[in-house]
């Protein structure tokens, strides 16, 4: 366990550097987020009409694609590595997975921008929602390749979370059962995945129904889609302080794992060596 604390990255109370760069880009996307939605739409309640002129709203009709599709595809990463961390807890990745990935992250991110402005899309303000939407959205001519785009940048990533929190769960409870129940962290760990991956499930599992009716041909009443679009958004904006907030524990979790890990290393390079003494001693 000495190695272990000399050299691990998840120390007590702190982010490990994966972790940190990650966060940050869901902290960036939620700063976008809110200056091309928050902003536009309490200035517009306050001042009761859309008072930010046209060059605003065209900026934020356009980069309205972008911080849903960041903030969903960071959070894929983060569940990945999370469970990567799990099943292999004695490999840690370098920070150049995390630049490749947030990179991706970005690049796949702009591609609803960068065809809204290929096909020199307009904006207009809806009054509803109060807020400036891209004329993309009512070009037949784009209809297929936006719809390719928001499977890309926002349905496959939700199916993929869902699916990989599903199985942070079942290898945590397995991981229990093995390990036990004697130390705080472990118990603490678990207690945490149950708690993140239990409301990433809830919050997903109505937007990928609805998803998979619409493509079924099955009409969903519009109030039931944008519920349960709105209840996928509950988590976006606290995704930063939720995962920060739970790190520590899901850290020190970790590092159980990885203790033990070595012990069982430890016991069974000894064992093998006693073995292979009494076979030399008989022959």
């Amino acid at each position: 366990s000495s190695g272990i604390n000399a050299e691990w990255p998840l120390r007590p109370g702190k982010l490990d550097r994966i972790s940190i760069l990650l966060v940050r880009n869901l902290a960036v996307a939620d700063i976008l987020y809110s200056l091309v939605t928050v902003v536009p739409l309490t200035i517009t309640y306050f001042a009761g009409g859309y008072v930010l002129g046209d060059v605003y709203c065209f900026i934020t009709a356009h980069l309205a694609f972008i911080p849903a599709s960041v903030n969903f595809n960071t959070v894929l990463i983060i569940t990945a590595y999370r469970l990567r961390m799990i099943i292999v807890p004695l490999n840690v990745d370098s920070k150049r997975f995390a630049h490749v990935a947030i990179a991706l992250i970005w690049l796949v991110s702009f591609a609803a921008t960068s065809i809204s402005l290929g096909f020199k899309s307009d904006f207009i303000f809806v009054p509803g929602n109060a807020r400036c939407v891209s004329t993309l959205y009512f070009n037949p001519a784009a209809a297929v390749m936006v719809r390719a785009v928001t499977i890309l940048q926002v349905v496959l990533p939700v199916i993929t979370i869902t699916i990989i929190n599903v199985a942070l769960l079942v290898v945590a409870y397995q991981k229990r059962r093995k390990n036990g129940r004697n130390t705080a962290a472990n118990w603490k760990g678990y207690i945490t995945i149950i708690l993140v991956s239990g409301l990433m499930i809830c919050s997903s599992t109505p937007f990928i129904i609805f998803a998979f009716l619409k493509t079924s041909g099955i009409k969903v009443h519009p109030s039931l889609d944008l519920m349960a679009y709105h209840f996928l958004l509950i988590t976006v904006g606290g995704n930063p302080v939720l995962y920060t907030i739970t790190n520590r524990r899901f850290g020190n979790y970790v590092k159980d794992l990885a203790k033990k890990n070595c012990l069982e290393v430890n016991e069974n390079v000894s064992r093998g060596s006693m073995q292979l003494t009494v076979l030399e001693e008989t022959s």
